[in-house]
């Protein structure tokens, strides 16, 4: 290649890295933050924007497990989870609590993921355990740990089946035994 291309296609290419930085260096990346709250009220349309549920990880699970923690595990395709959410929520606000982690562990679930299955384990003893031995977690879930020990654990409605619904289910007295439970799992928490 004559000298005079090869330096002319060097100088455009040069200025081309310095157009391109120039581009990218001005460009505004901010991405739109979407609050925890935020993003639980649009999962789950049966609890309200003004909500106490914090995303967590199975780490973040992982890790609390051993400490103080009040985690609610489903995920949003479970349409038992939001019914048993509102009603969370609500006794939680009630009381004064102002943060509950949210575990969406289907994910997990379905990939057995390593840390799923150390969470599974530390609650095997509150777990079903099937014929073949096995145990997971199930929608929707409570777990209350108080200094490291699990003072509450809750799944009354992960395993409905048949034709019940969360509507037909959840009848106002059920609603109101449901919060009242709840409400004693919080205050012993908080004591």
């Amino acid at each position: 290649m004559n000298k005079k291309v090869k330096f002319t296609l060097q100088c455009l290419l040069f200025v081309a890295i310095i157009i391109g930085f120039v581009y990218i260096g001005t460009r505004d990346f901010k991405k739109e933050v979407v609050v925890d709250n935020e993003r639980f009220d649009e999962e789950y349309t049966h609890v309200s924007k003004d909500n106490v549920f914090k995303y967590v990880s199975a780490v973040e699970v992982a890790a609390s497990i051993k400490d103080n923690a009040i985690i609610f595990m489903g995920y949003p395709k479970n349409e038992w989870s939001g019914y048993y959410a509102n009603i969370l929520n609500e006794a939680a606000k009630d009381i004064g609590i102002t943060e509950i982690m949210y575990y969406d562990f289907y994910q997990d679930r379905e990939n057995k993921n390593g840390t799923y299955q150390s969470i599974v384990l530390n609650l095997s003893n509150y777990l079903i355990t099937f014929d073949d031995g096995t145990q997971n977690l199930y929608a929707p879930t409570l777990v209350i740990i108080k200094d490291g020990k699990i003072i509450a654990f809750d799944y009354e409605t992960a395993f409905m089946r048949g034709n019940i619904t969360p509507e037909v289910y959840w009848t106002d007295y059920k609603v109101g035994i449901k919060y009242q439970e709840f409400t004693s799992m919080l205050e012993e928490y908080l004591k």
